[in-house]
């Protein structure tokens, strides 16, 4: 399986001490704009969700090209673009809460993705330990595979299958 880890910005919302990116220089990352000949693209930054219309201007382009799975790896829930974005535009989406403050916004994504039935997405959850998520039976997360507790990684390599390249003009 060929799979592109596409970087649409450096940019982003946070200071995250165990960042990944950190470990690359992204601006030496070779560019890809041909989208043909992969079985799946994720896009991930910085945070690609500071830029909702610029990206979802993106995967249109992609689509052109390439109908394979889109997946976007993002932090931000407060982006009101969030629920056309999940619906109409990605195949999946990995999400990390980070801090507590995450956990509401969250919520309110967790109710839109129930009402819009987005039971063909592919939904991960990454919590990390100092964030708790309300009781079970509070929130139904049923569509959404949690991975809880989750730590910084130092040098947190890129998988084996991956190739990773950025956009001509990151956002």
């Amino acid at each position: 399986m060929k799979i592109l880890r596409l970087l649409v910005t450096k940019k982003c919302n946070r200071a995250c001490p165990g960042c990944c990116n950190k470990q690359y220089d992204l601006d030496s990352l070779e560019v890809e704009s041909d989208y043909t000949g992969y079985d799946l693209i994720i896009l991930t930054g910085g945070e690609p969700m500071l830029f909702p219309d610029q990206v979802c201007n993106l995967v249109d382009n992609i689509r052109k090209m390439n109908d394979c799975p889109i997946y976007m790896y993002t932090a931000n829930v407060t982006q009101k673009a969030w629920v056309s974005w999940l619906v109409l535009k990605l195949d999946g989406l990995t999400l990390t809460l980070h801090e507590q403050s995450d956990v509401e916004p969250f919520i309110r994504l967790v109710k839109c993705v129930e009402h819009l039935n987005c039971t063909d997405k592919s939904l991960r959850l990454n919590v990390f330990s100092n964030v708790t998520l309300p009781k079970k039976e509070l929130l139904d997360l049923s569509l959404w595979e949690v991975k809880s507790d989750i730590e910084w990684i130092e040098d947190c390599p890129l998988p084996e299958n991956e190739t990773f390249k950025r956009i001509d003009n990151l956002f």
